[in-house]
């Protein structure tokens, strides 16, 4: 009878468990209307197959943003950069620490956030031959850490500011190398 039970509850476990995954992997597959708006977002399209002097613009601007180039792949088009920055906030430390006063738990500083590492990635693909033209995506993500180097949060930058900043450069980058300025 005990048998029965166990092989019992590992099939409703198997049930529950694959019916999650189904509905994680279609969720996955399906983009929302929010995916769409971030991907236009952070792409563009430049009047140029030239591949080699957007990359060359898009590194010398991630270098005038801050970043520190990681990678570059010329071959596939691909920029890897990042940079660290300070993620303290004087209201989260304030209240972190009467916090820890007040229920003389220490550990509860480990919540608060301490560094932040933003991760910027540039992909160039060109597109058909017919229309001569190179699409250029940048992401940029941050990874916040406590003050232990545990992972707190990760998070996708979705600032038009920032990736208006970034296009506005490489544009201005790129016609000043087309027009040998």
């Amino acid at each position: 009878m005990k048998r029965y039970f166990n092989i019992l509850i590992l099939t409703f476990v198997g049930i529950f468990i694959s019916g999650c995954a189904q509905t994680n992997a279609q969720q996955m597959v399906n983009l929302t209307e929010t995916s769409l708006k971030e991907r236009q977002l952070q792409t563009r399209n430049y009047d140029t197959t030239q591949e080699d002097k957007i990359l060359t613009s898009s590194v010398a601007t991630l270098q005038d943003l801050g970043f520190n180039i990681d990678e570059i792949n010329v071959d596939l088009g691909i920029v890897t950069c990042s940079k660290t920055r300070d993620a303290r906030e004087i209201g989260q430390q304030v209240g972190l620490v009467l916090l820890a006063v007040l229920s003389g738990n220490g550990d509860v500083m480990d919540s608060a956030d301490h560094t932040q590492i933003i991760r910027a990635t540039v992909v160039t693909t060109p597109k058909t031959k017919l229309k001569k033209e190179t699409s250029v995506r940048l992401t940029i993500m941050r990874v916040i850490k406590n003050h232990k180097g545990n992972v707190l949060n990760v998070e996708t930058i979705k600032d038009q500011t920032i990736y208006k900043q970034f296009f506005d450069k490489v544009s201005k980058s790129v016609f000043l190398e087309d027009n040998n300025v």
